[in-house]
């Protein structure tokens, strides 16, 4: 058996038998004296002890009789109040509370009386209290428990006297003072000796709570010394038992407080309120009434106060008049509850301001104490702390709602000046004169204006930059504003495959593409992962703005050239690393540490606000993670590394990566033309990438396919591809900077544009194997042969995967469930795979043969096809910015598309509804396309698109596709907009170019 004990356990009995306790009276009885029953005591005055208890030379003599006053009417001297009565009733109140059912503490002071009568040999013996208006005796031998009116009792007397003094009276009959007493008369005493059971204040002084005493029916000889000294010594034991009994209670009772605190504590923040701390009150304080005040008011009220007390005494405040008052003329009576007598209270903050918690109660027999202190503190202190969550709640989602506003606010504005500046700029660009052009005389003055003019675009570009560099700042400071609420948000932990984050990656990345126009370097994701570990478990949003800054960085920063991400584990460790390499201007070695701090740039031409550094430093540190600088060279670029601790890997489900085993028709061989010049970026890390999977390189065009990067030189290029025999496949990857629509179009060539995401070249090499299988249909023969019964037994392989052509989702269940990363292209041109060829050139027995077999070479593919999309489709624009309004309508007219116009949801619908109902009774075109903004009057751009994708939905009507166009950038928009039904969330502003490329995603025969 274990011990182990409890600091606040009940007391013992000291008897292994358990004793069986009278029960405890309720009633006054027996009323001997019944004529002075309600007559009040009288006060203890400055002559009473000399009067009536006069101080004995010897302290073990019996009590000296004083001589009888001539004064004296009553014929018994009744008790006088204690000295100081109310400092006596306030401790007995406090350590007498409930003591009649502490049965350990009554059966231990059973003992003691049993000690005390044995000790004398008189017959009867007593331990009692002492209240305002009676004797309560708690344990007794020879006479019952009893409740004894006060005056009447001799015990009243003995709690007068000094301390450690027994109040002897060995034959009563032989005083005056207590000859006719009723205890005498009709109680048949004729003995008493009583000592108080003392107990010393703080201060000093002593009180008497109440007697131990003893007492005969006949007249005794005086008290032994040693008789008294034990007498003396079994009250201090009764006062020492009391006060331990008393603090076990009062330890208790704090338990008991600290598990109702900690019921508040675990309450969910979407319960959090003071309505859950003011009912713990009110369980622990059924009786007294609980209020939160401000400071300068009160809800208590007596007949002469109101409101909180002005003296208030570290917290606590006593009515001393009123209970003075009472003790002094009414102590006959019990006390009364008609008005607040004490209050305990705590400062704090509420919706009132400065504020009191204020316990107040009517109770005389409530004494506060150090429990009640801690426990009121903490409710305040837990109040004033939800007050302060709350306040800070209502500020975030106030600074929210700015930052959307603000947003939106100069987003739109932005908008208008960036859209109206590209549109001029193409107008201006439009105008051309040839240099060897005649032009008359007349017109010479105009055609020097038109000339000029277009030169003018100089202008336009610096509105542009200047717009696109404020719109970065903004962005830049929202995010760093937003840092503040994610630090103290919970993180979303995930099992996320890596291609999810480059996914997040090139959103961004396409984002900063628009507003950035300056830089055009290409991107390439690497992914060294093993296969095993290309699953992470982590919080994917913090992930990625972790990350984005250091892209962004490396794209304002490289004019020309690449920037290449890749992810690896860090060797020995289960660190997960992203390094960040560009190839752009590099930073001085003195600013390599600077450019970490808030606002520093690396340059005094640098772009952006010189907040990426700093926001990606404090987003990683919330995923224990660090940002540094590996290396940088002056115009050879920089080398940034983000790493992050903890992380766990798992296999992935997602087919990111091709193996040379799995190409049916495409040659495991490849050929890398230019390998040995110096700045072909994109050829060269697409050749790690495919050495990576399993394929070999090879120095001759013999059995392989070749990877080519375009140059802005057509002839060199053409020279290049020229080389290499018609019957292989060649992968043109084609840099940001290159215009893809001057390539010359072959029939062997698929042209590859970026960002250049792993999921991306994967699918680059599935169209390359299946391009290998029509340009050169005898072996396509040979190895489907060979490979029939694997194709019959695998299922969905990225191999056997549609064309991306095929892949534009038909649904309307958002943006976020399209399939793949087309939407991410920056200039609408990503893998496709004969947008450039011409099967015109390709042997017709060989496409034949292809298209017939072209089942069986899909058939586990689970893509629905797509509906067919017209080239100019009929656009809906909704906003109720006149000016946003006019700047996609502008935009409308100049790409040849018939537009319809709304100034706010609800028009939007209407205009829907009626144009797709005529539609369909063969009366027009429907509308196709909906670009519409999210926050209008009347109905936003929510409401809106969930009412048309219901009409749509109610009447059997083609899915039209529906861009969100908005000012706003927070993630609760873009899972709003999701849910609703939009194919794609575009932020203002937006670029033209963006927007052609957002369309020709939709609508593939789209032209610009």
């Amino acid at each position: 058996m274990h011990f182990f004990p409890k600091a606040d356990a009940a007391l013992l009995s000291p008897s292994s038998e358990k004793q069986s306790l009278p029960p405890r009276p309720t009633d006054v009885d027996p009323i001997f004296d019944v004529d002075n029953f309600n007559v009040p005591i009288a006060p203890w005055a400055p002559d009473t002890e000399s009067c009536f208890y006069p101080l004995k030379k010897d302290p073990y003599a019996s009590a000296s009789i004083p001589k009888k006053p001539a004064s004296a009417t009553s014929r018994y001297l009744r008790a006088h109040l204690a000295k100081n009565e109310r400092l006596r009733l306030s401790m007995l109140w406090y350590y007498g509370r409930d003591i009649g059912n502490e049965s350990e503490l009554l059966s231990g002071l059973q003992e003691k009386v049993c000690l005390a009568q044995e000790s004398t040999g008189w017959e009867f013996a007593i331990v009692g209290l002492l209240d305002v208006n009676v004797y309560i005796r708690l344990a007794t031998v020879g006479v019952q428990v009893s409740i004894l009116p006060r005056g009447e009792t001799l015990c009243a007397h003995t709690v007068t006297q000094p301390p450690g003094n027994v109040f002897l009276l060995p034959d009563l009959l032989e005083d005056w003072r207590f000859r006719e007493s009723p205890y005498v008369e009709q109680g048949g005493l004729l003995a008493y000796a009583g000592v108080p059971l003392r107990m010393q204040h703080e201060s000093g002084e002593c009180v008497g709570l109440g007697s131990l005493c003893v007492a005969s029916a006949t007249s005794q000889p005086p008290l032994s010394k040693s008789q008294q000294q034990t007498l003396a010594r079994l009250a201090d034991w009764v006062v020492a038992d009391i006060v331990q009994c008393t603090r076990a209670r009062r330890q208790r009772e704090r338990h008991r407080l600290a598990e109702l605190i900690a019921t508040v504590e675990n309450v969910s923040d979407e319960h959090d309120s003071q309505d859950s701390v003011l009912e713990i009150l009110r369980i622990a304080y059924p009786d007294e009434s609980i209020s939160i005040q401000s400071s300068g008011t009160g809800q208590f009220v007596n007949s002469q106060y109101s409101g909180l007390p002005s003296d208030l005494n570290n917290g606590l405040w006593e009515d001393t008049a009123y209970i003075d008052e009472f003790i002094a003329t009414s102590n006959h009576d019990d006390t009364p509850k008609d008005r607040v007598v004490r209050i305990i209270s705590a400062q704090c903050e509420s919706k009132l301001g400065h504020s009191v918690l204020a316990v107040a109660t009517k109770d005389f027999r409530r004494i506060f104490d150090d429990v009640d202190a801690w426990f009121i503190q903490s409710c305040a202190s837990m109040i004033t702390q939800i007050w302060q969550r709350r306040l800070l709640s209502e500020a975030i989602r106030a600074k929210e709602r700015f930052l959307r506003g603000i947003s939106h606010q100069l987003r739109t504005p932005i908008h208008g000046i960036l859209g109206a500046a590209e549109l001029l700029n193409e107008d201006l660009k439009a105008i051309t004169i040839s240099e060897n052009a005649k032009i008359q005389p007349a017109l010479a003055e105009l055609a020097g204006f038109l000339s000029d003019l277009k030169k003018s675009s100089l202008y336009l570009d610096t509105i542009s930059t200047a717009g696109r560099e404020l719109m970065s700042t903004v962005n830049s400071m929202i995010t760093l504003n937003r840092w503040a609420d994610v630090a103290v948000a919970e993180r979303h932990y995930a099992s996320h495959d890596i291609s999810e984050l480059e996914l997040e990656l090139l959103k961004g990345i396409s984002d900063a593409a628009i507003r950035h126009t300056g830089s055009t370097p290409s991107i390439f994701f690497h992914c060294d992962l093993p296969r095993d570990c290309r699953c992470l478990e982590t919080d994917l949003s913090l992930l990625r703005d972790s990350v984005l800054p250091l892209v962004i960085n490396a794209i304002q920063n490289t004019s020309e050239g690449a920037v290449i991400v890749t992810s690896s584990k860090q060797q020995g460790t289960d660190a997960f690393v992203i390094d960040v390499e560009d190839t752009g201007c590099g930073i001085p070695p003195y600013d390599q540490t600077r450019i970490f701090e808030l606002y520093e740039k690396g340059g005094e031409h640098s772009t952006g606000a010189g907040l990426g550094l700093p926001l990606a430093t404090k987003f990683s540190t919330l995923l224990h993670g660090s940002i540094e600088l590996i290396s940088s060279q002056v115009d050879r670029g920089s080398h940034f590394r983000a790493t992050f601790r903890d992380v766990t890997y798992a296999a992935s489900a997602v087919p990111s990566h091709m193996t040379a085993s799995s190409l049916r028709y495409l040659p495991p061989r490849f050929n890398q033309l230019g390998a040995d010049l110096p700045d072909l970026h994109l050829s060269s890390n697409f050749a790690k990438l495919l050495i990576r999977n399993g394929l070999t390189s090879s120095e001759s065009y013999q059995d392989c396919f070749t990877i080519f990067e375009s140059g802005r030189d057509s002839k060199q290029n053409h020279s290049y591809i020229s080389a290499v025999p018609s019957e292989q496949v060649v992968i043109c990857l084609v840099p940001t900077s290159v215009d893809s629509e001057s390539l010359e179009s072959l029939p062997n060539v698929i042209y590859a544009s970026g960002p250049f995401s792993t999921l991306n070249l994967m699918e680059t090499l599935q169209k390359a194997d299946n391009l290998a299988m029509m340009i050169n249909p005898a072996k396509r023969l040979v190895r489907s042969n060979t490979n029939l019964a694997e194709d019959l037994t695998q299922d969905g392989i990225a191999v056997h995967s549609n064309s991306l052509d095929e892949s534009y989702s038909t649904s309307d269940e958002g943006y976020n469930s399209m399939d793949g990363s087309p939407s991410l292209s920056t200039n609408g041109e990503l893998g496709q795979t004969l947008e450039h060829g011409d099967e015109s050139g390709l042997d017709k027995s060989v496409v034949s043969k292809c298209q017939s077999d072209e089942p069986a070479i899909r058939r586990h593919s689970t893509i629905p096809p797509a509906l067919p999309r017209s080239a100019k489709p009929l656009t809906l624009v909704v906003d109720d910015n006149t000016i946003n309004l006019r700047i996609l309508q502008m935009y409308c007219k100049k790409r040849g598309l018939s537009c319809l116009s709304a100034a706010d949801g609800k028009q939007a619908v209407e205009i829907f509804s009626k144009r797709q109902a005529s539609h369909a009774v063969g009366d027009g075109a429907p509308i196709e396309l909906i670009l519409m903004d999210l926050q209008m009057p009347v109905c936003n751009g929510i409401e809106a698109a969930q009412e048309i994708r219901s009409l749509e939905k109610q009447n059997g009507w083609n899915s039209s596709i529906l861009f969100m166009v908005t000012g706003q950038d927070s993630e609760m928009d873009r899972e709003a907009a999701s849910a609703a039904g939009a194919d794609d969330y575009l932020v203002k502003p937006i670029g033209m170019r963006f927007l052609d490329s957002g369309l020709k995603r939709y609508f593939p025969a789209f032209k610009n």
